[in-house]
């Protein structure tokens, strides 16, 4: 007898509006300004000094995955992995018409993921996970949420 994993929720149409993710060439465009144990943290070489890009990524290991689900059949070992990714980015505001003025304003935005440590849980599961995730900041027709939730309307509203 085989055994399979699978999530059990239904809603899995896809959007028309894709979301293509961007060559960041971490290994060549980025330069490791810290490297401790479980942490690294990098800084893009293609941003200018007074604008830069950071990106950090954490992994540790977890006694336990704490979750707000109800686990009704746990596994025997509640050992988990943690790993996350932050980046900082600098929004720079200019006008062409005044050369003196420039707003610098931060924008820092964090995906950490946290699982048992498990043989079932493999790229595709946690890629699932990830763009379901990124689901949630959309509408039904594909477009961002984003204008919605930073005027405190966490509530999804009809496109």
């Amino acid at each position: 007898m085989s055994r399979t994993s699978q999530f059990l929720f239904t809603n899995v149409t896809d959007q028309s509006a894709g979301k293509t993710p961007k060559k960041l060439g971490l290994v060549t465009n980025y330069a490791v300004t810290d490297n401790s144990a479980n942490e690294a943290k990098l800084s893009n070489k293609t941003a200018p000094l007074d604008a830069e890009e950071l990106i950090s990524i954490r992994t540790g290991n977890l006694d336990r995955v704490k979750t707000n689900l109800v686990n009704q059949y746990p596994a025997s070992s509640q050992a988990g992995v943690q790993y996350s990714i932050q980046i900082e980015d600098m929004l720079v505001t200019t006008d062409s018409g005044d050369a003196d003025f420039r707003v610098d304003a931060p924008i820092v935005a964090n995906l950490s993921i946290r699982h048992a440590k498990s043989a079932a849980i493999d790229n595709s599961v946690i890629a699932t996970v990830v763009m379901r995730l990124l689901s949630a900041f959309t509408h039904d027709d594909g477009t961002w949420r984003f204008e919605d939730l930073m005027r405190s309307a966490e509530r999804p509203v009809a496109d």
